[in-house]
């Protein structure tokens, strides 16, 4: 009986043995490695739509001119820039889209959702395991934060990317710091970015906000300002803009026959998801007020023609606001666009309004960066931070509220020096792009030599 059980324990060692091979060669690698390549590979991952995240496309496409393998991972609501679609070291993982909330309490539906998003992401992080770097867009913090976290533990370092904080923006939604859900994202922001390898920020102001109040290491926070990518661009000089205007495809229908650039017209563009953080009413109001400056004071105003394009819950109510007013000297007009037509309108603008004014009061829109880029000087929406990125009088005007914008547009309309030297200014600012400020931060925290 003894010699029994000593003959099982020789079997039971040796076919331990026999499967170090099998479990060091085969089992682990499939584990952690998936389908990895001889490349460095990163995950660049958005819950939201590629076509719609600029920041995002640029880092994937920065990656892959490196040499890196790209796994792109996002909502495909549209098309996706087509420097992104032609790159062949760059994959793209659609993110299932959750459509069966219709119906449910506000509460069910968002646990729905968030189940839903997270079992969808959980599936492609596994199909991808093996990676080098996972790259998250923040916010939104839930479900991806806490889900990259855990990934660490297949080998791959993390680095969150804050384009600002998910509470903030919850926050403004619920009225109070003290809301149970805010104070949830709170947390989940707060304890689960101390595990992030690197955190990259679009202002100094943000990066010193997380190291002092999330206890972030300064060492690992680097600012990467944004920056326009290069299908931003101003118009060449050889274009008949008002040719252009007037015959351009996506956009002749919405441009009335009298509209005239040389008699001091002008065209104005802001681009919004209609949101709380970004008041699409005090434009309108701004515009109104311009528009009965008009008919009270000054019939040589010039005429506005005004496009808004994006989309967003509360984009139907501001439609019918608009219907309600009678208009002659301003056209206002809602469009989306693709990723493709929205660069062409830009550069046919004469200025971009900005409407953004931050949950946080830390991030800055790219919406600004895409303006200047296409040569645009900038009317924005004051707040501290905005001083990073936008001087005024030098390179755009600042407003506080409505009558300060319709301020800004009377001047922008009469003051042709001003608009001059705003252009100059912006036209001077052209070589600042993407490329050299991603260089400089990769560089900070040695991704690339």
């Amino acid at each position: 009986m003894l010699m029994d059980t000593e003959y099982s324990w020789w079997i039971a060692l040796g076919s331990i043995y026999m499967a170090l091979p099998l479990l060091a060669y085969t089992v682990i690698p499939y584990l952690f490695y998936g389908n990895r390549s001889t490349k460095k590979r990163i995950i660049v991952y958005v819950i939201g739509d590629l076509g719609h995240s600029p920041r995002m496309c640029n880092q994937a496409a920065s990656f892959s001119k490196h040499g890196w393998e790209v796994e792109l991972c996002g909502y495909l609501e549209g098309a996706v820039p087509k420097f992104i679609e032609d790159d062949p070291n760059i994959t793209i993982h659609e993110l299932p889209v959750c459509d069966h909330v219709r119906g449910k309490q506000p509460l069910a539906a968002m646990i729905h959702k968030v189940t839903f998003q997270m079992l969808a992401i959980s599936k492609q992080l596994w199909k991808l395991r093996g990676s080098d770097y996972l790259l998250m867009q923040n916010p939104p913090s839930i479900p991806i934060m806490p889900l990259a976290v855990l990934y660490r533990f297949t080998g791959c370092k993390l680095i969150i990317d804050w384009h600002n904080l998910g509470y903030s923006i919850l926050q403004l939604k619920f009225g109070s710091f003290y809301h149970p859900f805010v104070l949830i994202y709170y947390m989940i922001e707060y304890f689960f970015s101390k595990f992030a390898t690197y955190n990259l920020t679009v202002t100094k102001a943000m990066k010193d906000y997380l190291v002092k109040n999330f206890g972030l290491k300064s060492k690992r926070c680097v600012v990467l300002y944004d920056r326009p990518s290069s299908q931003f661009g101003p118009l060449s000089t050889t274009v008949d803009r008002s040719h252009a205007l007037h015959n351009e495809s996506f956009i002749k229908d919405y441009v009335p026959k009298d509209f005239d650039l040389g008699k001091g017209d002008k065209v104005f563009v802001t681009s919004t998801s209609f949101t709380p953080d970004e008041d699409i009413g005090i434009l309108i109001g701004a515009l109104k007020i311009y528009e009965n400056s008009c008919k009270k004071f000054d019939k040589s105003l010039p005429k506005i023609l005004c496009f808004i394009t994006g989309k967003g819950l509360l984009k139907q109510k501001f439609i019918e606001r608009v219907r309600q007013e009678k208009w002659e000297k301003c056209n206002i007009n809602f469009l989306w666009l693709s990723p493709t037509d929205y660069p062409k309108l830009l550069q046919l603008c004469d200025y971009g309004i900005s409407l953004h004014t931050s949950s946080s009061g830390l991030d800055l829109p790219m919406k600004i960066l895409d303006m200047l880029g296409s040569g645009l000087p900038v009317i924005a929406s004051n707040y501290p931070v905005l001083e990073e990125l936008l001087v005024h009088e030098k390179n755009g005007l600042k407003f506080l509220d409505r009558r300060e914008l319709h301020e800004a547009l009377v001047f922008a309309m009469k003051d042709a020096n001003i608009y001059k030297s705003l252009h100059e200014t912006v036209l001077l600012e052209q070589g600042n792009r993407w490329d050299s400020s991603w260089k400089t931060a990769m560089k900070e925290i040695n991704l690339i030599n």
